[in-house]
């Protein structure tokens, strides 16, 4: 794909965060099942009466099922560091937390595990029931964003591509026509002329008003929770050098077809 305008730079952006994003959803995919495989230990009769008598909210139920100290064997605490050396191998790499700078592994974890789980899993106190089923849940939340994220990403690049197919045609047949002299033309030749850039305004403002529509849409339109689109494009295309490249181009287009038509309806005058 050749570099020739912001939707076409844009194009590459998308493609780049679509891969980064597959990635991500893998790694979950792939953190999740080696969880699975590590059996919990079920709490001692003393944990289980100490946790019954505990009220508040999941993660506080969580968080007090695994901070009963010594309440499970050490292997259970080895388990413990088992998900943190699957989470190293599989997720760290793809996590939004700052890999670049000294971000701990626990940090990492409480960016993508919530801090309960973080905390609960640097303690060592215990691998418990509890504690499996709530790394799980948010794996698999986090799973759900990545593939959302995935299934915005495809639709971004569909409308680009698009769009460009579009562009691509008009700049072409503006480029083919550049080097011409309007002067040699005919009536007949200047009024196809006038009609070909009167249909390119046409579709250039059809795009434009499809876009806008589309900006304003869910980035999650069948489950609650979603986003407009625009907000995705902000946060895709902030290190480009326009921050709406499809409308960016798909207007100046517009304003070029409209400059090379009162040229040709120019010399079209002359001819009557």
């Amino acid at each position: 794909m050749s570099d020739t305008t912001a939707v076409h730079r844009a194009l590459t952006r998308v493609e780049m965060e679509r891969e980064a994003a597959t990635d991500r959803a893998a790694a979950f995919e792939a953190f999740e099942r080696r969880v699975r495989d590590v059996p919990a230990e079920p709490p001692t009769a003393e944990g289980a009466r100490y946790r019954r008598g505990t009220t508040g909210t999941p993660a506080a139920a969580m968080a007090t099922a695994v901070g009963v100290a010594g309440s499970t064997p050490s292997t259970s605490d080895d388990r413990c560091v088992t998900v943190r050396e699957a989470f190293a191998e599989t997720v760290r790499q793809h996590s939004t937390a700052d890999v670049a700078t000294d971000d701990s592994p626990v940090e990492a974890i409480a960016t993508e595990l919530t801090e309960d789980i973080a905390v609960a899993l640097a303690a060592e106190t215990g691998w418990s029931p509890a504690l499996k089923r709530a790394v799980l849940e948010a794996t698999a939340d986090r799973k759900r964003e990545a593939t959302a994220v995935c299934d915005a990403l495809d639709e971004e690049r569909q409308a680009l591509e698009t769009a460009i197919d579009d562009i691509d045609e008009i700049v072409a047949w503006l480029r083919t026509t550049a080097d011409e002299s309007l002067l040699q033309c005919g009536f007949d030749v200047l009024r196809a002329k006038h009609d070909r850039l009167e249909r390119y305004r046409n579709r250039l403002e059809t795009l434009t008003s499809e876009r806008q529509d589309c900006l304003t849409e869910s980035t999650n339109r069948n489950e609650t929770g979603g986003t407009h689109h625009r907000s995705l494009v902000i946060s895709l295309y902030a290190d480009l050098s326009v921050r709406y490249p499809l409308l960016s181009t798909a207007t100046r287009l517009y304003g070029i077809c409209g400059d090379c038509q009162r040229t040709v309806r120019a010399h079209l005058a002359r001819r009557v």
